[in-house]
This record gives structure tokens, sequence and C-alpha cells, in this order.
């Protein structure tokens, strides 16, 4: 119960013990708001006291004085306990034990501070650090891009995401679950997010680039993309072993890709239109022309029957590159008409708003009127939810854009 001094009684139950029969007691918990300024800064944990609520002769005796008094300095005996000594660790008064009391069969249990949860603070370190696998933990839930960027402005984000290539794959999981494809076995975790995420050019380190062509594995700008790749009818001079013989029958074995008639990517290859061309990397086939000509160099009696399964595993890669990369352009698309969806959705959100608001203004404007302000049209081309604030921001430039129609 409280009482009208803001203080809460709380009787406890009475435990029954060996020897003589416990005093019953009970615990006080001062439930008084603080007053003053600065009351919500001294805002601490409430304090219980203990009190006896009956007297039983033989078990407890709460000290009358817990001063020491005038009288009593320098007499041992009956020396009153100083005021320190008088409470005891939970502020409770003391008392003295009767001679068949024994430690163990106290009734009035210590209570011990709890451990504060830790808090973390800007600009305050911790006392403790918190360990790697709690941070491999809270880094599974993260976006891929933020761990990219993470990556590459936080030293020990670097050691620790180059250490932990599992980490990657737990977040692509996580935040794309199944509709992002599986990269190919060439492709590690962090290739694979670096080329969906990252931006600038891989080979001039143009900063601007974002555009991956996944046909190729590489993000190139589009100067260096023309530099690097080469048409099939151009590269069919490459086509040549160390006796000058046509090798060309190997070109299947090459990642490609499709150009149409200005020179742009389409995606990728082969092409099976007269109008659009198949391209290669240039050097994927000096590499190719090169792997060929040492394995025959090194198998010379039976490089003939070894080539047809050395030609098939390439083409298995090539294989499985093409289907990936089919599928990831597929994603792409998909992702930028959601994303374009989304847009649109709140422009006319934002228009449906901005409508209604004119509509309540002295003297109200119509959506005709709007349509002929050109701050109106600015702010609906924005792809952004509407609020309060933009409507303010729009709100004088638009009365005064009406009233000069």
């Amino acid at each position: 119960m409280v009482n009208s001094k803001n203080v809460a009684f709380k009787v406890n139950k009475q435990v029954p013990v060996r020897g003589p029969p416990p005093q019953p007691f009970g615990t006080v918990i001062n439930c008084r708001k603080p007053t003053g300024k600065r009351a919500i800064n001294r805002i601490e944990e409430v304090r219980s006291q203990q009190v006896p609520l009956s007297k039983v002769p033989g078990v407890f005796e709460v000290e009358s004085n817990r001063k020491r008094g005038i009288d009593d300095v320098g007499d041992d005996d009956h020396t009153a306990p100083s005021k320190r000594s008088s409470c005891s660790r939970d502020n409770s008064p003391a008392f003295t034990m009767s001679p068949g009391f024994r430690p163990e069969e106290r009734i009035f249990p210590t209570l011990r501070p709890r451990a504060k949860p830790t808090k973390l603070r800007r600009g305050k370190a911790l006392s403790k650090e918190i360990d790697l696998d709690c941070w491999f933990t809270i880094l599974r839930f993260a976006d891929p891009a933020q761990l990219l960027e993470m990556r590459d402005k936080i030293a020990s984000c670097y050691r620790f995401l180059r250490d932990n290539p599992t980490l990657w794959k737990h977040s692509r999981k996580h935040y794309y679950k199944d509709s992002l494809p599986e990269p190919p076995a060439e492709l590690t975790e962090f290739q694979y997010a670096h080329l969906r995420h990252g931006h600038g050019c891989m080979s001039c380190g143009a900063i601007q680039t974002r555009k991956t062509y996944w046909a190729f594995l590489r993000r190139w700008c589009k100067n260096c993309l023309q530099k690097k790749t080469i048409k099939e009818t151009e590269a069919r001079d490459m086509f040549k072993d160390d006796d000058g013989g046509d090798i060309s029958f190997i070109s299947k074995c090459l990642p490609s890709g499709i150009f149409d008639s200005w020179g742009n990517f389409v995606g990728v290859g082969p092409a099976h239109a007269h109008s659009l061309k198949t391209v290669f990397l240039v050097s994927d086939v000096e590499k190719l022309v090169a792997q060929f000509n040492q394995e025959a160099r090194d198998n010379l009696g039976t490089w003939h029957a070894e080539m047809r399964t050395w030609m098939n595993e390439k083409v298995k890669l090539v294989e499985e590159r093409r289907e990936f990369a089919q599928k990831m352009e597929q994603w792409e698309d998909s992702a930028r008409s959601s994303k374009s969806f989304d847009y649109q959705g709140r422009k006319e959100a934002r228009k449906t708003f901005f409508v209604e608001k004119a509509a309540q203004l002295t003297p109200p404007i119509c959506l005709r009127q709007m349509e002929l302000c050109p701050a109106y049209r600015r702010s609906v081309a924005i792809p952004k939810e509407p609020n309060m604030t933009s409507w303010l921001q729009l709100k004088p430039k638009l009365e005064k854009e009406a009233a000069e129609l």
C-alpha cells in the first residue's frame, strides 16, 4: 500500500527457520519523486530499507543509539558502533545477534548491485572491446554495398572482411534472399559484390563509370570497352597455331558479347543476327591461343585425342558464364523497372498531396493553375515521398506564381 507520504510498504513472506522464531520484517521502498531543476539527472536506483514490524525478545534487538555518545568515548565495553558500522551494505540498520544465531540463518539477504548493461556513447571508448564473433554476427545482416564501403574506408574492417570471405555470402543471402543469381565458380563473393555495387572504371579509373559488362565480368567505361574488345571477323587472323594453321574453331571456347551497328553493347553473345556483331576480349583471345599452342607442344603425340576434352572443359566454363550473365542482365532490368515504378508512384503521391493542400488555401488554387507554375512542375518531378516540409517550401512559391498568372 502507499500512504500519503508516497512510501510503499511491502510485507515479506515469513520463512520458518531453526532456532528462535524470526522477527517479522517489512521492506520500505522510497517512492518520493525527486524535485528541483536537476531532478532528472539525479534519478538513481530506488533504495529499500528493512524495518522490523514486531519485537520478539532474544532474536534481534535494534540498537537505540546509532551514533557514538559523548559519555561513551573511551569505553571499550559499551562503545556504540560508529555510523559506518551501523549500516549494512544494503543501507539497512545493523542488528545485534543473539548467542544462538548463526550467520547462515540470517533472514535479511544482502542486496548486491546488479551489473549494468554496456552503454554505447559517441566519442567515448568502451572499456570492454567487442570480440570478432560479435562483429561477424552484426555485419552478416548489413547491406553488401555498406560492407564494400566499410572495406574501402576503414582499415580494421578491410582486414576483417578480407579474412572472412563467408561474411559476404551471408550478407548477400540476408539482403537479397533468392532473387540474386549465384556467382559462377570463377568469381569470389567479394568480387561479385564489387561488380554489383562498386563504381569506377576498372581500367582507366573514371569515377562516374557504373556499367558492369557481365559477359566479361568487368566494369569499364565505353572508351575502354572499345579498346579492349575485338570483333569476331577481325580476330580470325589471331587464331593461328605455331605452324600458321587456322584454329578459329576454338573461338567457341571464349566468352563473348554483342555490339550493335552503332558500336553499343547489347548483351551477352554470341550474336545471331546480321546487324549484330560478336566481340571478344583481346586478352582472352591471346591467352586462349597461347594455351592451345602450349598444350600442343607439351602433348605432341596425344594432343589430337586430348584436344576435344580440353575444349569441352573450356566450353563448359563459357556456358556457365553466359547463363550467369543472362540472369544478371534480367535481374538488373527488373530492378531498374521496379525502381522506375516506385519513382513514378512517389511522383503521383506528391502531385495528389500538393493538390489537396492547395485546395485548402485562401483563395484556393486549382490544378490547372498549379500546372502553369514552374515551381509546382519542378516539385512533382522529384521522386520522393511528400511531407509538410516539402509543402511549406512550395507554398510561398506557388502563391507568388499563381498571383502573377
